[in-house]
């Protein structure tokens, strides 16, 4: 009798386990961009207030991409939606235990690292998310190409790094690099603490 109810026994449980790998799943999902492939923002947010609580981030990044509305108009917006994927990949590849990156809006991508705090160690570090934003996206008709505005805020340069502090004040610089002279997507601006500049909190 027993060895009868065993197998019936094992048919619930297999499907309670399948059950929860897909509710763990989904969960995943949830938790990411569903076009970048990227974490979430508010996944992104929780993750980035510990990263600045341990004092494990210096820089936080704001990126806007350039000529983005271009490659949806003239290719359409799976081919938009293949640059933001493209990106995507790039940035977590290269952001791997360093840093991480989430895509706010349609094209942005605020992201928050542990890089070098000298001037020159910063700067290097906006080339090389331009150089990565750069790459070209093969697409039928393409290659896909758009470039980026960056505005870098220096975390130890606020007098109080709260994430949306820090946030704000890289989003401006970001501003300031999309209004600056020259060709887009080349220059990168690092904000001092806004008291610095007179501004309120």
């Amino acid at each position: 009798m027993l060895d009868a109810l065993l197998p019936a026994a094992a048919i619930p449980a297999a499907g309670w386990a399948a059950h929860a790998t897909l509710l763990y799943r989904q969960l995943r999902t949830e938790r990411r961009d569903p076009v970048s492939g990227l974490i979430d923002r508010r996944t992104w947010d929780r993750r980035a207030q510990q990263l600045l609580r341990r004092g494990k981030a210096t820089a936080l990044a704001f990126i806007d991409l350039d000529d983005f509305k271009p490659v949806n108009d003239t290719f359409g917006h799976r081919a938009g939606d293949a640059v933001l994927r493209a990106i995507g990949a790039r940035l977590a590849d290269h952001l791997d235990g360093w840093g991480i990156a989430t895509r706010s809006g349609g094209d942005e991508f605020p992201v928050i690292a542990r890089v070098g705090d000298s001037e020159n160690e910063v700067a290097a570090f906006a080339a090389g998310l331009r150089d990565l934003i750069g790459q070209p996206v093969p697409w039928p008709g393409g290659p896909l190409t758009v470039s980026a505005s960056i505005g870098i805020c220096r975390i130890g340069d606020l007098e109080h790094p709260t994430l949306s502090a820090t946030t704000e004040a890289a989003d401006l610089a970001m501003l300031a690099a999309k209004g600056g002279q020259g060709r887009r997507g080349r220059t990168a601006a690092t904000v001092r603490a806004r008291q610095e500049a007179g501004a309120p909190e």
